[in-house]
């Protein structure tokens, strides 16, 4: 077992006191918990949690973002801070961060993207920590529900181990000399429309409202993750998948993430978040009325013209 401290942050005193402790650290690790993300305008972060060493020993607070206090505080340590922040799937927690709080944490280690550059094939926290740590660790508290309040105590300990285990995983990844440096997009920036100038004479008959978006390339995970909803609407709820995709890979859900990525790849849960959550922004899934996923119109499309496509290659070869 991994000895840590855990302490909950639930008012805006204790908060100051965190972060006022942050102010010695020179790297310390963030992770976040959120409820609804594959639906962008319900999705809240429920926890943010950041470890940190104080004599000697990992320290994890465990801030409840949903008891009503003010989290601004946290643009101190998080983005003005030089320390550096340990990070395992960045572009899933420093992504939403910036998205709910307008904070934009920097600089960054993420510890997935290490790994990667390291040559590991096997990436995802949990994977990480029973390679490097020796821990395994229990996802079953990652689809319990977030929102919940009293936390349960399992709850709690489960987002403490999983911030402790990326600063134990950052550590051991400097003294091994990888290098895991991340940044965000540069915020996006528009004109405002009255500032635009009008288009020429002969462009305008050419204006007309955009078209529903369309699909697009949305990549090989997130088209193995649209073929399992499409094959099976209805069997899994946004959790279930992205658990099912991280790690038990079983029956015809499997055997399609498998056919599409292949058997050794390592789809991570957050990244499997990342892919169900854009597949509904896109349109290409949603939510039925029984909250199981299902695949859109457009998106049984997509799989089904990518189905043909896969077959009509294999009779040419």
């Amino acid at each position: 077992m991994l000895d840590h401290a855990v302490e909950l942050v639930s008012d805006a005193a204790t908060l100051a006191a965190v972060v006022a402790r942050l102010g010695a650290a020179a790297a310390f690790a963030l992770d976040i918990e959120t409820i609804n993300w594959w639906d962008r305008e319900a999705e809240r972060v429920a926890l943010v949690q950041l470890a940190f060493r104080e004599g000697g020993r990992p320290w994890v607070a465990v801030i409840d973002a949903l008891a009503g206090f003010d989290l601004a505080p946290l643009r101190g340590p998080l983005e003005l801070s030089p320390a550096t922040k340990a990070i395992h799937n960045a572009s899933y927690d420093a992504v939403r961060l910036e998205r709910h709080y307008r904070i934009r944490a920097a600089p960054i280690h993420d510890t997935m993207l290490a790994a990667r550059r390291g040559g590991e094939r096997r990436c995802s926290l949990q994977a990480q920590a029973e390679a490097h740590l020796g821990l395994r660790l229990d996802k079953a508290e990652q689809r319990g529900d977030w929102s919940r309040r009293p936390l349960g105590g399992e709850q709690l300990r489960y987002a403490a181990l999983d911030a402790a285990c990326t600063l134990l995983l950052y550590e051991g990844q400097v003294a091994r000399g990888l290098r895991g440096e991340y940044a965000l997009r540069a915020p996006q920036t528009s004109l405002p429309l009255e500032a635009l100038p009008p288009p020429p004479p002969e462009l305008a008959p050419e204006l007309a409202p955009d078209p529903e978006p369309v699909a697009g390339d949305i990549g090989a995970a997130g088209l193995a993750l649209l073929g399992v909803i499409a094959e099976l609407p209805g069997r899994y709820g946004p959790e279930q998948l992205a658990a099912s995709a991280g790690s038990e890979r079983v029956g015809l859900a499997g055997w399609i993430i498998d056919q599409a990525l292949g058997p050794a790849a390592d789809l991570d849960e957050g990244s499997a978040r990342q892919e169900i959550a854009s597949l509904c922004e896109r349109g290409l899934a949603r939510l039925g009325a029984t909250r199981r996923l299902e695949a859109t119109p457009a998106g049984d499309a997509l799989w089904r013209m990518r189905e043909q496509n896969t077959d009509d290659t294999d009779r040419t070869d």
